[in-house]
C-alpha cells in the first residue's frame, strides 16, 4: 500500500506506515500555521482493510468539527461516499475496504483545477457566456469572471464567488451546479434570469491555495476573506482584482459561496451589523433566505452566526464589504463538511447552487 498527496490539492504528510494501515498527520498551510483540510491518495490497498489514523487532529484550526463527521472517498474523482470515521479528540481514524487499486481521500470532496479548466472549456462554448481573465493570483494564475447574459444599463448585476477559502470545496461544487444550469437553454428560470440580469461567476477566487491544498489561505499566507476592505496588489491581489471588476460592473446582488465546520446544513450569513443596514436589506435577506429553505430542505434560513452590534460589521469580510460599498443584498452562504439529515456531499453543494438561482430570480424584482 502507498500513501501520497502528490496531488492537485493534496494534503497530508505520511509518519508511518505499516502493511495496510497509515500514521499520518495534518499539514500546514502553505505560508500559514492552520492545518485542517486533508486530501490523499491511497494505492495497492484493493480489498484490504485499510486503517487510515490522522494523529494530530485534535490540533487543528477546529479539532470540535471532527465528532460526528465522517470523511469522504472517491475512486474517480467524480462520485464521492463517506466511509466509516472516528475521532476520539485527538486521533481521527478512516477505515475502508477500497474495492479499486487506487482511491482518494478528503476532508470534503475534491475539486481538483483541472475539473475547473473542463468546465471553463464548455462554459467558453455556449453562446449564452464568455470567460475572462480580470487578474492574476500572488503565484500568477488566472483569476476567471464568467459574464452570463447582455450587459445593457439597468439591468440588474448579479454576482457569484467560490473558493475565498481553499479547503473550502462545497464552493466549487456549488458553482458547478449554477453553472450548468445556468447555461440549459431550455430551463424557464435561467432564460428568465438571463433575459432580466446579467451574471457575473468567478468560480475559484484562490487558485494558489486551492493547487497547494491549503485549507484557508492564499499563497502568501493571507485570508482573502478578511482583505476585502484594503486589499494588497501584492499580498492578495487575488480580492483586489474582483473588487475592481465589481466597480466596474455594479452590484446588485452578491452571494459568497463557503463551507462551515460545525453546521449540519447550509445557512446563510447577510449584513446586519453593518453601519448602512437598512429595513430594506433585512427584508431582502429574508425574503431569499426564506425562498431557498422552500427549495430545499439541506438549507435554513433560521441558522446564522449572529448578527453584530449595529454599525460593528465587520468590513474585511467580502459579504459585508459588497453589502455596504453597493448597498445590496450581500449574503455568505455557508455549506456544511458533515453529512448532515440531508446526506449532503457534492451532489447536494450541485444541487444547492442549481435551486439558488430560483430565489435569485424570484428576488430580482425586489433588489432596487
Amino acid at each position: 500500500m502507498h500513501v501520497d498527496a502528490d496531488l492537485c490539492g493534496g494534503s497530508i504528510v505520511v509518519t508511518g506506515h505499516h502493511g495496510a494501515e497509515a500514521e499520518l498527520s495534518l499539514r500546514a498551510d502553505s505560508a500559514a500555521g492552520i492545518r485542517q483540510w486533508f486530501h490523499f491518495r491511497v494505492r495497492g490497498a484493493r480489498g484490504r482493510h485499510v486503517e487510515l489514523t490522522i494523529h494530530d487532529a485534535g490540533e487543528a484550526m477546529h479539532p470540535d468539527a471532527f465528532h460526528g463527521y465522517r470523511a469522504l472517498a472517491s475512486y474517480d474523482l467524480e462520485r464521492w461516499f463517506r466511509v466509516p470515521t472516528h475521532f476520539d479528540g485527538r486521533r481521527l481514524v478512516l477505515q475502508h475496504r477500497p474495492e479499486h487499486d487506487t482511491v482518494h481521500y478528503s476532508y470534503f470532496a475534491a475539486y481538483p483545477l483541472d475539473r475547473l479548466a473542463a468546465l471553463l472549456s464548455v462554459v467558453d462554448r455556449s453562446p449564452r457566456a464568455r470567460v475572462l481573465p480580470i487578474g492574476a493570483s500572488v503565484e500568477g494564475r488566472p483569476i476567471h469572471i464568467i459574464v452570463l447574459g447582455e450587459e445593457h444599463p439597468g439591468k440588474p448585476r448579479l454576482w457569484i464567488t467560490g473558493r475565498q477559502h481553499p479547503g473550502e470545496t462545497m464552493g466549487s461544487w456549488f458553482v458547478e451546479g449554477a453553472l450548468v444550469r445556468l447555461l440549459a437553454e431550455d430551463d424557464l428560470v435561467t432564460d428568465t434570469l438571463l433575459h432580466e440580469a446579467v451574471v457575473y461567476v468567478v468560480p475559484i477566487v484562490n487558485p494558489d491555495g486551492s493547487t497547494r491544498g491549503n485549507f484557508r489561505t492564499n499563497a502568501a499566507g493571507r485570508d482573502l476573506n478578511r482583505e476585502w476592505q484594503a486589499p494588497s496588489d501584492e499580498l492578495s491581489p487575488e480580492v483586489a482584482s474582483v473588487r475592481s471588476a465589481m466597480e466596474q460592473a455594479g452590484v446588485d446582488l452578491f452571494l459568497d459561496v463557503h463551507g462551515d465546520e460545525h453546521a449540519d446544513v447550509a445557512f446563510a450569513i447577510g449584513c446586519a451589523g453593518n453601519p448602512g443596514y437598512s429595513e430594506r436589506l433585512y427584508e431582502l435577506e429574508r425574503r431569499f433566505t426564506r425562498s431557498l429553505a422552500r427549495r430545499d430542505g439541506g438549507f435554513s434560513s433560521e441558522l446564522d452566526y449572529g448578527a453584530d452590534d449595529p454599525g460593528k460589521g465587520d468590513l474585511r469580510i467580502g459579504n459585508n464589504w459588497v453589502g455596504e460599498r453597493f448597498d445590496c443584498l450581500s449574503m455568505t452562504i455557508e455549506m456544511p463538511f458533515k453529512e448532515g439529515p440531508s446526506g449532503f456531499g457534492p451532489d447536494r453543494a450541485a444541487e444547492l447552487g442549481r435551486s439558488s438561482l430560483e430565489a435569485v430570480l424570484e428576488s430580482l424584482g425586489a433588489l432596487r
